[in-house]
Protein backbone atom coordinates (compact mmCIF):
# COMPACT_ATOMS: atom_id res chain seq x y z
CA UNK A 1 0.00 0.00 0.00
CA UNK A 2 1.24 3.67 -1.24
CA UNK A 3 2.25 5.33 1.73
CA UNK A 4 -0.05 8.46 3.17
CA UNK A 5 2.00 12.06 1.56
CA UNK A 6 3.01 14.18 5.00
CA UNK A 7 0.45 16.26 6.57
CA UNK A 8 2.40 19.49 8.34
CA UNK A 9 0.04 21.42 10.93
CA UNK A 10 0.41 25.15 12.03
CA UNK A 11 -1.53 25.20 15.35
CA UNK A 12 -2.30 27.18 18.22
CA UNK A 13 -4.29 28.19 20.90
CA UNK A 14 -7.02 25.25 22.29
CA UNK A 15 -7.16 22.22 20.85
CA UNK A 16 -9.47 20.50 23.36
CA UNK A 17 -12.24 20.53 21.33
CA UNK A 18 -10.40 20.91 17.75
CA UNK A 19 -11.79 18.07 14.91
CA UNK A 20 -8.26 17.56 14.81
CA UNK A 21 -8.53 15.08 18.00
CA UNK A 22 -10.97 13.20 15.78
CA UNK A 23 -9.38 12.78 12.66
CA UNK A 24 -8.27 8.67 12.71
CA UNK A 25 -6.09 9.22 9.84
CA UNK A 26 -4.31 12.34 10.94
CA UNK A 27 -1.80 10.24 13.25
CA UNK A 28 -0.84 7.86 10.24
CA UNK A 29 0.43 11.26 7.96
CA UNK A 30 1.29 13.82 10.82
CA UNK A 31 4.68 15.27 10.25
CA UNK A 32 6.05 19.17 11.07
CA UNK A 33 3.98 20.19 13.44
CA UNK A 34 4.65 24.64 13.22
CA UNK A 35 3.55 26.54 16.01
CA UNK A 36 4.67 30.36 17.58
CA UNK A 37 6.93 28.62 19.53
CA UNK A 38 8.95 25.32 19.62
CA UNK A 39 7.77 24.35 23.25
CA UNK A 40 4.17 24.86 22.03
CA UNK A 41 4.68 22.53 19.14
CA UNK A 42 5.74 19.30 21.35
CA UNK A 43 2.73 20.12 23.01
CA UNK A 44 0.48 20.07 20.35
CA UNK A 45 2.59 16.86 19.03
CA UNK A 46 1.84 15.51 22.46
CA UNK A 47 -1.47 16.13 22.96
CA UNK A 48 -2.19 14.62 18.79
CA UNK A 49 0.22 11.77 19.64
CA UNK A 50 1.44 12.22 16.09
CA UNK A 51 3.99 14.38 14.44
CA UNK A 52 7.21 16.08 15.23
CA UNK A 53 7.57 19.63 16.09
CA UNK A 54 9.68 22.18 14.03
CA UNK A 55 11.11 25.26 14.36
CA UNK A 56 10.42 26.87 10.78
CA UNK A 57 8.13 27.10 8.23
CA UNK A 58 10.71 25.64 5.47
CA UNK A 59 10.20 21.72 7.43
CA UNK A 60 6.55 22.39 6.10
CA UNK A 61 7.94 22.31 2.24
CA UNK A 62 7.68 18.71 1.88
CA UNK A 63 4.24 18.43 2.45
CA UNK A 64 1.62 17.97 0.30
CA UNK A 65 -1.19 19.13 2.77
CA UNK A 66 -0.86 21.56 5.49
CA UNK A 67 -3.47 22.33 8.17
CA UNK A 68 -3.85 25.40 9.66
CA UNK A 69 -5.62 25.24 13.19
CA UNK A 70 -4.83 28.87 14.75
CA UNK A 71 -7.56 31.34 16.39
CA UNK A 72 -9.18 33.45 13.74
CA UNK A 73 -7.14 36.54 14.29
CA UNK A 74 -4.38 35.07 13.89
CA UNK A 75 -4.69 33.42 10.27
CA UNK A 76 -4.11 37.20 8.63
CA UNK A 77 -0.35 36.60 10.30
CA UNK A 78 -0.12 32.71 9.96
CA UNK A 79 -0.76 33.24 6.01
CA UNK A 80 1.40 36.39 5.56
CA UNK A 81 4.43 33.99 7.24
CA UNK A 82 4.15 31.45 5.14
CA UNK A 83 3.65 33.74 2.02
CA UNK A 84 7.55 34.88 3.49
CA UNK A 85 8.59 31.55 4.37
CA UNK A 86 9.38 30.87 0.66
CA UNK A 87 8.29 27.59 0.87
CA UNK A 88 6.33 26.95 -2.82
CA UNK A 89 2.64 26.73 -2.50
CA UNK A 90 2.35 24.88 -5.82
CA UNK A 91 1.40 21.35 -5.95
CA UNK A 92 -0.16 22.35 -2.51
CA UNK A 93 -3.30 22.11 -0.15
CA UNK A 94 -3.54 24.23 2.60
CA UNK A 95 -6.81 24.17 4.32
CA UNK A 96 -8.22 26.16 7.15
CA UNK A 97 -9.96 24.36 10.28
CA UNK A 98 -12.49 26.53 11.16
CA UNK A 99 -16.29 27.15 11.89
CA UNK A 100 -16.30 30.34 10.32
CA UNK A 101 -13.88 31.25 7.66
CA UNK A 102 -13.05 29.52 4.36
CA UNK A 103 -10.49 29.18 1.82
CA UNK A 104 -10.85 33.44 0.98
CA UNK A 105 -8.93 33.72 3.94
CA UNK A 106 -6.43 31.87 2.36
CA UNK A 107 -6.54 33.61 -0.89
CA UNK A 108 -3.12 35.17 -1.01
CA UNK A 109 -1.57 31.61 -0.99
CA UNK A 110 -4.30 30.51 -3.51
CA UNK A 111 -2.60 33.33 -6.02
CA UNK A 112 0.35 31.44 -5.68
CA UNK A 113 -0.56 28.53 -6.67
CA UNK A 114 -1.82 26.21 -3.59
CA UNK A 115 -5.02 24.66 -3.74
CA UNK A 116 -7.48 25.99 -0.76
CA UNK A 117 -10.26 25.27 1.56
CA UNK A 118 -11.74 25.15 4.71
CA UNK A 119 -13.16 22.41 7.41
CA UNK A 120 -15.50 22.85 9.94
CA UNK A 121 -18.07 20.49 12.10
CA UNK A 122 -21.38 20.63 11.48
CA UNK A 123 -23.66 21.56 14.63
CA UNK A 124 -25.45 18.78 15.87
CA UNK A 125 -23.45 16.00 14.45
CA UNK A 126 -20.63 14.33 15.84
CA UNK A 127 -19.22 12.70 12.54
CA UNK A 128 -19.99 14.93 9.87
CA UNK A 129 -18.11 17.71 8.65
CA UNK A 130 -18.45 20.91 5.65
CA UNK A 131 -15.49 20.91 3.33
CA UNK A 132 -15.03 23.45 1.06
CA UNK A 133 -12.70 24.69 -1.28
CA UNK A 134 -10.86 23.97 -4.76
CA UNK A 135 -11.72 20.43 -5.73
CA UNK A 136 -8.13 18.99 -5.19
CA UNK A 137 -8.42 20.47 -1.42
CA UNK A 138 -12.09 18.68 -1.65
CA UNK A 139 -10.55 15.55 -1.72
CA UNK A 140 -7.39 15.54 0.30
CA UNK A 141 -9.96 16.90 3.12
CA UNK A 142 -12.11 14.35 2.12
CA UNK A 143 -9.19 11.18 2.13
CA UNK A 144 -7.86 12.55 5.74
CA UNK A 145 -11.17 13.07 7.54
CA UNK A 146 -13.69 10.67 6.42
CA UNK A 147 -13.47 7.20 8.22
CA UNK A 148 -15.09 5.19 10.78
CA UNK A 149 -18.45 6.54 9.92
CA UNK A 150 -17.42 10.16 9.74
CA UNK A 151 -18.51 11.87 6.73
CA UNK A 152 -18.38 14.67 5.18
CA UNK A 153 -20.51 17.36 2.51
CA UNK A 154 -18.74 19.21 0.54
CA UNK A 155 -19.29 22.91 -0.72
CA UNK A 156 -17.55 24.79 -4.20
CA UNK A 157 -15.04 27.56 -2.99
CA UNK A 158 -16.62 30.23 -1.36
CA UNK A 159 -19.69 29.21 -1.12
CA UNK A 160 -19.43 28.69 2.79
CA UNK A 161 -21.15 31.81 3.80
CA UNK A 162 -24.72 30.46 2.13
CA UNK A 163 -24.00 27.37 4.28
CA UNK A 164 -23.63 29.72 7.38
CA UNK A 165 -26.81 31.78 6.66
CA UNK A 166 -29.01 28.13 6.51
CA UNK A 167 -26.97 28.08 10.58
CA UNK A 168 -27.99 31.99 11.31
CA UNK A 169 -31.58 30.95 10.19
CA UNK A 170 -31.27 27.83 12.38
CA UNK A 171 -29.39 30.07 14.99
CA UNK A 172 -30.03 32.88 15.86
CA UNK A 173 -33.05 34.12 13.91
CA UNK A 174 -34.91 30.69 14.88
CA UNK A 175 -33.90 31.39 18.40
CA UNK A 176 -35.51 35.45 18.72
CA UNK A 177 -38.94 33.74 16.80
CA UNK A 178 -39.33 31.20 20.06
CA UNK A 179 -38.35 33.65 22.11
CA UNK A 180 -41.12 35.99 20.78
CA UNK A 181 -43.44 33.17 20.77
CA UNK A 182 -42.65 32.72 24.44
CA UNK A 183 -42.82 36.24 25.81
CA UNK A 184 -46.63 36.21 23.96
CA UNK A 185 -47.50 33.65 25.72
CA UNK A 186 -46.41 34.61 28.66
CA UNK A 187 -48.14 37.61 28.67
CA UNK A 188 -51.09 35.63 27.68
CA UNK A 189 -50.56 33.64 31.12
CA UNK A 190 -49.89 30.90 30.09
CA UNK A 191 -46.96 29.13 32.54
CA UNK A 192 -43.84 28.05 31.71
CA UNK A 193 -44.28 24.38 31.34
CA UNK A 194 -47.60 24.58 29.56
CA UNK A 195 -45.41 27.39 27.20
CA UNK A 196 -42.38 25.00 26.52
CA UNK A 197 -44.80 21.84 25.97
CA UNK A 198 -46.75 24.38 23.05
CA UNK A 199 -43.48 25.11 22.01
CA UNK A 200 -42.08 22.06 21.10
CA UNK A 201 -45.27 20.78 19.55
CA UNK A 202 -45.48 23.56 17.11
CA UNK A 203 -41.83 23.23 16.33
CA UNK A 204 -42.05 20.10 15.68
CA UNK A 205 -45.52 20.31 13.23
CA UNK A 206 -44.07 23.38 11.26
CA UNK A 207 -41.01 21.15 10.79
CA UNK A 208 -43.01 18.19 9.52
CA UNK A 209 -45.52 19.90 7.17
CA UNK A 210 -41.99 21.82 5.76
CA UNK A 211 -39.96 18.98 5.12
CA UNK A 212 -42.98 17.21 3.51
CA UNK A 213 -44.48 19.64 1.67
CA UNK A 214 -41.84 22.59 1.34
CA UNK A 215 -42.96 26.20 0.12
CA UNK A 216 -46.34 25.01 -0.70
CA UNK A 217 -46.94 23.59 3.23
CA UNK A 218 -47.01 27.90 4.27
CA UNK A 219 -49.90 29.22 5.69
CA UNK A 220 -50.93 32.67 5.65
CA UNK A 221 -51.06 33.88 9.84
CA UNK A 222 -54.88 34.07 10.39
CA UNK A 223 -56.45 37.24 12.15
CA UNK A 224 -52.45 39.30 11.77
CA UNK A 225 -53.81 42.54 12.78
CA UNK A 226 -55.58 41.60 15.93
CA UNK A 227 -52.38 39.87 17.08
CA UNK A 228 -50.29 42.86 16.45
CA UNK A 229 -52.27 45.25 18.22
CA UNK A 230 -52.86 42.90 21.26
CA UNK A 231 -48.79 42.32 21.45
CA UNK A 232 -48.07 45.89 20.99
CA UNK A 233 -50.64 46.89 23.82
CA UNK A 234 -48.49 44.65 26.04
CA UNK A 235 -44.70 44.93 24.31
CA UNK A 236 -44.17 47.89 21.52
CA UNK A 237 -40.98 45.72 20.44
CA UNK A 238 -42.15 42.90 20.56
CA UNK A 239 -45.34 44.15 18.20
CA UNK A 240 -42.89 45.57 16.49
CA UNK A 241 -40.80 42.73 15.72
CA UNK A 242 -43.60 40.28 14.57
CA UNK A 243 -44.79 42.62 12.29
CA UNK A 244 -41.81 43.11 10.45
CA UNK A 245 -40.94 39.71 10.77
CA UNK A 246 -44.60 38.84 9.46
CA UNK A 247 -44.06 41.15 6.41
CA UNK A 248 -40.21 40.28 5.48
CA UNK A 249 -41.51 36.49 5.90
CA UNK A 250 -44.48 37.27 3.74
CA UNK A 251 -42.29 38.89 1.02
CA UNK A 252 -40.00 35.76 0.79
CA UNK A 253 -42.68 33.50 0.52
CA UNK A 254 -44.12 35.46 -2.16
CA UNK A 255 -41.37 34.91 -4.22
CA UNK A 256 -41.00 32.64 -6.97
Amino acid sequence: MKKPASVGLIAAGNLTDSPLTRFNRLSDSLGPVKSPSFRLASRIANILRAGRPVKDYSDLDACSLVLISVPSRQVPRVVSDLLASGISCREKCIVLLSDWQDSSDLRQLAARGASVGSVSPIPGFDNLYLVEGDRRAILECKRLVESRGTRTVAVERQLKPLYLAALTCTGSLLFALLLAASESMRHAGITPVVRATLLERQLDRTLRAFLKGGRRAYQPAQELPRQLRALAAKNEALGNYLEQTSRLSSRLLEER
